[in-house]
């Protein structure tokens, strides 16, 4: 009856204390760094109440056994100071060097193995630690060739933490799943998809599969957004349309700078692709959502139609023998396409002549330094429009050419400094 009540009396004092390190951890940092200790302290002293309950039990082995308890726990409560120095202080706040936790945890897995097997044999002298060891090499034999896939799971976790491709908040990839890296365990890796779901990978997959990691060596990423255009519409008004729709798109980079690609020639639409870089990969679906919004507002507002895949038979109408046509003038306008008013049109009706200069009288004012304040007329003369420098200070040039007069034609590229203006006429 009195052997029962002490057994009980131990098992009660070690549930009793194991409960109390349990509570402090949620309250302070020092109780969670040193658990392992206190637990190791906590048998000592349920050992210590049932030996004072039964002191005729076996006192000698009891006695060793108590000594053992609070020599191992000593020494692993000094090992444990002095790796949470070593790992938490010395590297991390002098160094700069933190480890990944994984690595620290099997660290003081071994410490601590091999400081029981050394207290062991202090303690018992008599005791054959060779024939403990051999049991336990056959005995890990056996549970290694059980245990194959946990193993490779563990041993492909520390590669992780030594390896270090991805961190603790990095957004990768792996197979088909993408996520950001929550938690790295001896057996497993956490993601947290963009849905806020937990993913749990094994670490023995993540060693078979390519990982893509968005956040190394920079989380800077290149969202591609592909558009088709109408082919009446010239590219550089497509590409205009398209930069304008990046500005004021949260989570977007203005360094380096956007880009667009024409892609293809389809046979419905001439396909862009616009280059944004972003600041989160884990934001890339809202911003891809933004910038379509915002490029269908751009291209509605320049008038550029996002074209059906539908096929169009088109017969081409005879040539006219005469340039002018029987109504006048075809339609025409100018487009400035680089410059401090690019994106501005002037359309060219009816043939009347139209200037172009710094002066607030001309029909395109321009802010352009090297304009002078009538820099040039375009006017329909002898079934053309023709460009005609007024003596300008700094010139006028058409692809390229120094010139003083010239017909148009469609496309051309007129240079003034900076500026440059492009020549449209129907049917371009």
């Amino acid at each position: 009856m009195l052997m029962t009540l002490a057994l009980l009396a131990g098992v009660g004092a070690f549930a009793l204390l194991v409960a109390l390190v349990a509570w402090l951890q949620r309250k302070l940092f020092i109780v969670r760094q040193l658990t392992f200790p206190l637990w190791i302290g906590a048998a000592a002293a349920a050992l210590e109440v049932f030996i004072l309950l039964q002191p005729d039990y076996r006192p000698v082995e009891m006695q060793r056994a108590l000594g053992w308890l609070l020599l191992f726990c000593g020494l692993a409560l000094v090992l444990r100071l002095l790796a949470l120095y070593l790992f938490e202080i010395h590297l991390v706040a002098q160094r700069g060097i933190r480890l990944p936790p994984l690595l620290s945890a099997v660290t003081m897995v071994v410490v601590y193995l091999v400081t029981a097997l050394i207290t062991l044999r202090l303690t018992f002298p008599n005791l054959d630690i060779s024939a403990l060891v051999a049991t336990s090499a056959v005995t890990s034999l056996v549970l290694g060739l059980a245990l194959q896939p946990i193993l490779s799971n563990f041993f492909a976790g520390l590669v992780v933490s030594l390896e270090r491709p991805f961190r603790i908040n990095d957004w990768i990839r792996v197979g088909e799943h993408e996520g950001r890296v929550v938690a790295i365990t001896w057996r497993t890796t956490h993601l947290r998809t963009r849905d806020n779901d937990n993913l749990v990978i094994p670490n023995g997959k993540l060693a078979d599969e390519r990982v893509l990691n968005y956040y190394y060596p920079h989380p800077m990423h290149l969202e591609h957004i592909k558009v088709g255009a109408d082919y009446r519409v010239p590219p550089y008004r497509v590409r205009r349309a398209l930069l304008e729709a990046v500005t004021g798109v949260a989570g977007t980079l203005d360094k380096p700078s956007p880009d667009v690609y024409v892609l293809s020639f389809d046979e419905s639409a001439i396909l862009y692709e616009l280059r944004v870089w972003i600041e989160d990969m884990a934001q890339s679906t809202r911003i891809a959502s933004d910038l379509r919004a915002r490029i269908w507002e751009e291209l509605k507002k320049a008038e550029i139609k996002i074209p059906h895949p539908v096929r169009t038979l088109e017969i081409e109408p005879r040539r006219r023998e005469k340039r002018e046509p029987a109504g006048g003038p075809p339609a025409a306008r100018l487009y400035v396409a680089e410059g401090p008013e690019r994106g501005r049109t002037l359309a060219l009706d009816g043939g009347a002549p139209v200037t172009v200069g710094r002066s607030r009288g001309s029909s395109l004012a321009l802010t352009e330094p090297n304009a002078s304040k009538e820099h040039l007329r375009i006017a329909w003369e002898n079934g053309a429009w023709v460009l005609t420098d007024l003596g300008s200070s700094f010139g006028t040039k058409v692809n390229g050419q120094p010139t003083q007069s010239k017909d148009l034609s469609p496309l051309d590229r007129i240079a003034i400094g900076d500026t440059v203006i492009i020549f449209e006429s129907h049917g371009d």
